[in-house]
């Protein structure tokens, strides 16, 4: 049910029903006292850090961990499609205490719409007296101040006041569903473990080239959640990547076949593994690399969930956002050589 706020933004109410927040090491750190940023907005200031100066506004409250995958990866790509992660939205900023202290004195031009916006909260002691926050837009700071910036259409007004319980009907804001995007933005999936037979170095021109996985414990799923608790508001969601498909492309129109896919076996408890050695594809190479090498790819298809808590294991939600199948990939070089024969 949309409502009208004491600032005239249309806002819908939440009810109690909020997904709890659990405490988890924050990869998504938000500036302690964020400034708002250009065209009028509020700047670096009030004790807030700017990131090195940028003067971007502020980076989102919402706290991200994961279980599994690899840090030094990039973050996960689309399997396939066009699909993009959330730069901005809105979430609480400033409790009014907060606000009644970096408000007045931000826009110092008398005649400016700014300044009169200032006064009219002023008289009303910025709802000191009320349960709530004002809210701002925040910044997907998993995808870096440029990007985050450039992609992001919400405009920058004012903050806006939203009674407790409430959140704004007219514009995206933080959700389940939005933290879903988020984690998803922030899981970085781990290259295929495989381990290649023959080895790299030793491939045979018409010798198959059978894969498995290094791993002695199989490869495991990553989970991550990402979470906000933060003047009132709290929310978690957590989005799960299971490895399903293995690919292998020779890297040169001389292989037979040029491309391979493998079902993966084993489960979510002993992790997931791969033996192509009996299986009815495998690239074969038909030509000598000569004094170079064949650039192979193994590419891992995942595919992904997402619950409303920082539960991996908690109920799958079928509904919006539709999470797109992730994908991470390895490149690597074969040295393939001809067969000798012993002629006598």
């Amino acid at each position: 049910m949309s409502v009208s706020s004491g600032s005239g933004r249309a806002v819908r109410r939440s009810g109690t029903g909020l997904a709890a927040a659990v405490g988890v090491t924050a990869v998504l750190l938000a500036t302690t006292q964020p400034a708002y940023a250009q065209g009028g907005g509020w700047g670096t200031g009030g004790g807030g850090e700017s990131d090195g100066g940028d003067n971007i506004g502020a980076w989102s409250h919402v706290e991200v961990t994961t279980s599994g995958g690899d840090s030094s990866a990039p973050p996960m790509t689309p399997a396939q499609g066009n699909w993009t992660p959330p730069p901005c939205w809105y979430e609480p900023r400033f409790d009014a205490e907060e606000m009644a202290e970096y408000g007045p004195g931000t826009f110092t031009h008398s005649e400016s719409a700014q300044a009169d916006w200032i006064r009219e909260w002023e008289d009303k002691e910025w709802n000191k007296d009320k349960e709530g926050a004002w809210w701002d837009v925040a910044y997907n700071k998993n995808m870096g101040k440029d990007e985050a910036f450039q992609a992001c259409e919400l405009l920058q007004g004012n903050p806006f006041w939203m009674d407790q319980g409430d959140i704004p009907d007219d514009g995206p804001s933080i959700s389940p569903e939005m933290l879903a995007e988020i984690a998803y933005n922030a899981t970085k999936l781990p290259a295929p473990p495989v381990e290649l037979k023959p080895d790299l170095a030793l491939q045979k021109v018409n010798l198959p080239v059978h894969a498995t996985f290094q791993s002695d414990t199989g490869l495991q799923r990553v989970a991550t959640t990402a979470s906000i608790d933060y003047l009132g508001v709290q929310y978690a969601a957590t989005t799960v990547a299971t490895p399903k498909r293995l690919r292998i492309d020779a890297g040169t129109e001389y292989a037979e076949p040029q491309s391979c896919t493998y079902g993966l076996s084993g489960s979510g408890a002993n992790g997931y593994d791969v033996n192509t050695e009996d299986a009815g594809c495998n690239v074969t190479y038909r030509k000598s690399s000569g004094e170079g090498t064949y650039a192979l790819e193994a590419s891992l298809t995942w595919e992904v969930h997402w619950t409303a808590s920082a539960d991996p294991d908690g109920p799958v939600e079928q509904g919006d956002p539709q999470l797109p199948e992730g994908m991470s990939s390895g490149t690597y070089d074969v040295t393939v050589k001809e067969i000798q024969t012993v002629v006598r």
